[in-house]
């Protein structure tokens, strides 16, 4: 009677043990899941914080890693060609000598002319031009020699440049540059206020002018 008690109960501790694994098994599994299903929502709500703005991650590109161009070489004009600039246009008092002090530093083109002159005004359109199109770099100036201040001014009404003249009626300034002898005359000076360069005559075109601009102003 002994030996199927104890049986019994070793076959009762048993079922007690299997139970037991069992439930442990099953609270395992439970906790399991919910640590699952914590870490989806987990993650789930930091993808929302990013797309909506919360936190930015930086994620290097190939784009990014190249480094930016430089930026381009500052375009302004330098403060002589500017102050001559102003007073475009104009037929001024002064000697050719104090206007090429103050334009000293950048190269400079003096264009001797009279209103009476064919030839002059044959190529002034040509000035007119090329005074723009190099007007960051070169400085233009006029020489009104061996004229009246009333044909000079309405010669510029028909003819307008971005610079001014030097109102030259004895000729005496057109010959302190060596000129003075035919019109026109164009006369070539560099930054440090040596000339470099003189062409007698009209120009034959304005691809010659723009030659001689290139090659005795910007030394190209």
């Amino acid at each position: 009677m002994s030996n199927k008690a104890d049986r019994d109960r070793r076959r009762k501790a048993r079922m007690a043990r299997k139970r037991e694994a069992e439930r442990r098994k099953d609270r395992f599994v439970t906790r399991a899941a919910v640590l699952g299903f914590v870490l989806i929502v987990g993650a789930a709500l930091v993808f929302v914080g990013l797309q909506s703005g919360h936190r930015t991650l930086a994620v290097p590109t190939a784009a990014s890693a190249t480094p930016a161009p430089p930026p381009p070489p500052s375009s302004a004009v330098p403060s002589q060609i500017a102050a001559n600039i102003a007073e475009q246009n104009q037929v001024i008092e002064t000697s050719v000598g104090a206007k090429l002090a103050k334009l000293k530093g950048v190269p400079v083109v003096v264009n001797q002319w009279a209103s009476w002159c064919p030839n002059c005004k044959a190529e002034f359109p040509y000035f007119q031009r090329e005074s723009q199109r190099y007007d960051r770099q070169v400085a233009f100036l006029g020489l009104d020699a061996q004229d009246q201040r009333s044909g000079a001014e309405g010669f510029l009404k028909r003819f307008p440049v971005n610079y001014p003249s030097v109102f030259d009626q004895s000729a005496q300034q057109a010959a302190s540059l060596g000129g003075g002898q035919g019109w026109p005359t164009t006369f070539f000076i560099d930054r440090t206020g040596s000339e470099t360069f003189v062409h007698a005559g009209a120009y034959a075109s304005e691809a010659q002018l723009d030659h001689d601009l290139r090659r005795y102003a910007l030394g190209a």
